[in-house]
């Protein structure tokens, strides 16, 4: 996996993190309206998005305490963690493997 892929990767993640979902569980479309089984393009993105955000926050999760509140300090804005450059160095680098890995890049 490339460096300046996974960039694109955590921030979505970030966001993923920051975004406020209030929905409750509720489907975001009617199932009896739409009888067509077809999906739209936009809607298959969107799905591919999760699917690679879970993923980022499965093996985030995997992490060592300390490479995770590196990671949670550069994209959420946590409090850094001691020697926070070398840990987040080593959970960028243990991304690049995992992530490259699952999501077969």
């Amino acid at each position: 996996m490339q460096y300046e892929l996974l960039m694109d990767y955590m921030d979505m993640w970030k966001r993923y993190m920051k975004h406020d979902n209030h929905k409750l569980g509720f489907p975001s479309r009617s199932i009896g309206i739409n009888n067509s089984s077809s999906t739209s393009f936009d809607d298959m993105i969107e799905e591919a998005d999760n699917e690679i955000v879970r993923t980022i926050s499965a093996v985030i999760d995997s992490l060592d305490i300390e490479q995770r509140k590196a990671i949670w300090a550069k994209w959420l804005g946590t409090k850094k963690p001691m020697y926070y450059e070398f840990k987040l160095q080593l959970a960028i680098d243990n991304l690049l493997t995992i992530v490259g890995r699952r999501l077969d890049i």
